[in-house]
């Protein structure tokens, strides 16, 4: 069997070349990222996806979609309800200092986004689903 390595060594050599030019491997090849995240001088993320999963209501092994999520101080959480029951974003402990959150019922589709201005870790759950928790870290 003959193994042919040479061509995928010569397009990495190739888009390591281009990404010192300003284009990256990845818009060479085409590939795409399914996650999209703008950082601040900590590294954390400025912006957070959170999903509530279809049969999240039902099914007592599923949660929040990560179940924890780390940003900047200053930055956005938004959840999404893929579920077809009701939920809610609900804080249930907040940092001294900071806004308690309450997303009301959210069906369908819906979105709630919270902006987190004072660091420290948020809990929050779904009034209908005690099984559904999650946290937010905000680092300074």
């Amino acid at each position: 069997m003959i193994r042919i390595v040479a061509p995928v060594l010569i397009v990495l050599a190739i888009g390591a070349g281009i990404g010192l030019a300003g284009v990256g491997l990845s818009q060479v090849l085409g590939w795409s990222s399914a996650l999209s995240m703008s950082s601040s001088s900590t590294g954390a993320p400025q912006t957070a996806s959170v999903s509530m999963p279809r049969d999240v209501g039902t099914v007592q092994s599923l949660n929040f979609e990560p179940a924890t999520v780390t940003i900047a101080k200053g930055g956005k959480v938004t959840w999404t309800n893929n579920d077809p029951l009701a939920h809610t974003v609900s804080s249930t402990s907040v940092p001294s200092g900071a806004q308690s959150f309450e997303s009301g019922n959210m069906v369908g589709n819906a979105t709630y986004t919270v902006t987190f201005t004072v660091d420290g870790t948020y809990y929050y759950n779904c009034a209908y689903h005690i099984w559904m928790h999650g946290t937010v870290i905000v680092t300074g």
